[in-house]
């Protein structure tokens, strides 16, 4: 995922279909048209030289919101795997990826 910087607006370009699909339901959960918009906050540190990742909360989810679990397609056909048993699933273009071992599993590239 490419980020970009410029003043008050920040710009995330994905590079790959998965990280494309992850982005859309960002994008849903954070601007719904209905209702207001919510906003990402920072928990926490981020230093480069120990995290390699930024965490965020999305601030202003309703009960339901938090509860409600994105649904991400696969973009095309492929292998989707469980990080925590190894897992592998085939799943068609269009098909909900699967969660497993309470995470959502990873698009095989």
């Amino acid at each position: 995922m490419k980020i970009r910087i410029d003043k008050d607006i920040v710009e995330f370009t994905p590079e790959h279909a998965a990280e494309a699909a992850e982005l859309e339901a960002l994008w849903i959960k954070l601007g719904n048209c209905i209702g207001s918009t919510k906003s990402l906050q920072p928990i926490g540190v981020y230093v480069p030289s120990e995290n390699k990742t930024a965490v965020f909360h999305i601030e202003g989810l309703n009960q339901q919101e938090k509860a409600a679990i994105p649904e991400i397609r696969a973009p095309y056909d492929t292998d989707v795997y469980c990080v925590t048993c190894n897992k592998t699933v085939h799943v068609k273009a269009g098909e909900v990826v699967p969660f497993c071992c309470g995470k959502l599993m990873e698009i095989l590239d």
